[in-house]
């Protein structure tokens, strides 16, 4: 499980960090993920930091954490969030009673893993929390505090694999190559579901990849659907519900859909970029979308016209190489990158200085 404590950060630590998650709980507060540049990746240690700056001047708490954080999202009371981690660890109210729940089988070194891999992402969808990742899992939670699958239409087939590998030939041995190219037919498919949303708990979206074919799966309360979709290589990585009719998803090679489980989905195509959107959120009537690679920047889309575009005003220039994270809070919009957090009141940016940057 995973460990928490109200760390005494040593100013004197000089190694570099970075920011790697976010969450905006108001026009005011902000949830920040923060580790240490030198880490591995997934390495379990990092730092939750929550900004208030409704005084004008941020002020700053901080929890360390033994986990990697796959996502936040706000708790009930708005105030405090809840963290999963990529092994399947979930704290609710991190800064207040932080109580830990446990997704049965998520996970890829602690005891109760089934094989299926690591968590990806959280969302409250309804009244009722829901969780994604590797392996096709799809996780609900229970008004008391329980996970369990949602649905294994998608799971990964771990076993199955399993056998496989143990017909494996020794590396060493004239076949093992041709055995390797031939297993790769007969593997079970494995998905990795990078997104979950939905209205209420009998409409939830799932969307992912599976090797290079994008998925994008729907739940009407019984029956899990994987539905059609235009293009035919693609990672999806973000959903938006606008409404039951208009649904966003967005993902690498700038890809953008709109749609829905009932009509269908389209490929919007305002001159396709070539980043990675990273997800979307609403903001004075347009979507606002973060991507990395090139071109990067913060991102709008006219919906009546279909027009997308960088923000304007534009960002003040970047410390770090990317940004990761657009949210908007009533008349508010925070953007958070690998060095930067950036706050827009619907005129004017600011930049926030987080206490190790």
């Amino acid at each position: 499980m995973a460990a928490m404590s109200n760390p005494d950060l040593d100013r004197s630590e000089l190694d570099p960090v970075e920011l790697t998650r976010a969450c905006a709980l108001s026009e005011h507060s902000l949830v920040l993920v923060c580790v240490k540049t030198s880490s591995d990746i997934y390495d379990p240690a990092s730092v939750v930091w929550k900004c208030d700056a409704s005084t004008g001047v941020p002020c700053w708490e901080a929890r360390r954490v033994d986990c990697d954080v796959a996502q936040l999202v706000p708790s009930d009371t708005q105030a405090d969030c809840v963290l999963l981690s990529s092994e399947g660890v979930v704290i609710v109210d991190v800064f207040g009673a932080h109580t830990q729940e446990r997704l049965i089988g998520a996970g890829t070194w602690i005891d109760v893993a089934k094989g299926y891999g690591r968590m990806l992402s959280l969302a409250k969808i309804g009244e009722a929390l829901h969780a994604c990742g590797n392996g096709g899992q799809i996780y609900v939670r229970n008004p008391a505090g329980q996970w369990s699958l949602l649905t294994d239409a998608v799971l990964f087939d771990a076993e199955a694999d399993a056998r496989l590998n143990r017909k494996a030939p020794l590396t060493t041995d004239p076949d093992f190559l041709q055995w390797l190219m031939d297993s790769r037919m007969q593997r079970p498919r494995n998905l990795s579901l990078h997104a979950i949303a939905g209205l209420h708990e009998d409409a939830v979206y799932a969307c992912g990849v599976a090797g290079t074919t994008p998925v994008l799966c729907f739940w009407d309360g019984q029956t899990l659907h994987e539905l059609d979709l235009p293009i035919d290589a693609a990672a999806l990585t973000g959903i938006h519900v606008e409404h039951e009719d208009s649904v966003w998803v967005c993902g690498r090679d700038g890809v953008l859909l709109h749609g829905s489980h009932a009509r269908g989905f389209a490929l919007v195509d305002p001159g396709r970029q070539h980043g990675l959107f990273h997800m979307m959120t609403a903001y004075r009537g347009k979507l606002v979308l973060p991507a990395s690679t090139d071109p990067s920047g913060l991102f709008e889309l006219d919906l009546g016209a279909l027009d997308l575009r960088h923000f304007m005003p534009a960002l003040p220039a970047l410390r770090g190489d990317h940004i990761f994270y657009a949210a908007a809070v009533g008349k508010v919009l925070w953007v958070v990158g690998q060095q930067d957090i950036f706050r827009f009141d619907g005129s004017t940016w600011s930049r926030i200085e987080h206490p190790r940057m």
